[in-house]
């Protein structure tokens, strides 16, 4: 078994538990260290620091969080405007994903990158600012994979355009 699938098996597919509390986090200053993971696409596996440079929205959500169905799409037309890279990351089994609302399965089409999360996602969250784990949680990152800001909670247009000019200034 290589070291690759032998990966992909521990990060596996995942529940994520927990309340869905509401919090906000604007970072002022971006973080010092780049992020990065390796998820997998349901074709192939994905790792953040090998995709282009650029800035990047990253949502992590589920089929079953009201907020988490009513913001996918405004993450797709941003994808779509070619703004910034768009990646979600469903912390659920890929069945649990199919069972979303057709529209919430078409606007995870691309440009839309629509990965899987681990089977733990309490440790990927919290390295991405989320150490509760709650959802709906977005983190935006400059070229660099760098925070420029996050939010726990529903986003809104708002939020994410102020986000996106901080990301491109940083």
């Amino acid at each position: 078994m290589t070291s690759r699938l032998r990966n992909s098996l521990a990060l596996g597919i995942a529940l994520i538990t927990g309340p869905l509390a509401m919090a906000a986090v604007d970072h002022q200053e971006s973080t010092k260290t780049a992020l990065d993971f390796e998820l997998a696409d349901n074709r192939q596996f994905i790792q953040l620091s090998t995709l282009t440079a650029q800035t990047t929205v990253i949502n992590f959500w589920r089929a079953d969080c009201p907020p988490c169905l009513r913001e996918m799409p405004l993450l797709a037309q941003l994808a779509r405007s070619g703004k910034a890279r768009v990646i979600t990351i469903a912390l659920q089994r890929p069945a649990e994903t199919a069972a979303a609302p057709a529209t919430i399965l078409d606007a995870l089409t691309p440009p839309v990158l629509a990965l899987h999360g681990p089977q733990n996602p309490r440790g990927l969250l919290a390295r991405f600012g989320n150490p509760r784990g709650a959802i709906p949680h977005t983190v935006v990152l400059n070229a660099e994979r760098r925070t420029c800001g996050q939010f726990t909670g529903e986003i809104t247009p708002y939020w994410l355009n102020t986000m996106l000019a901080r990301c491109s200034s940083s």
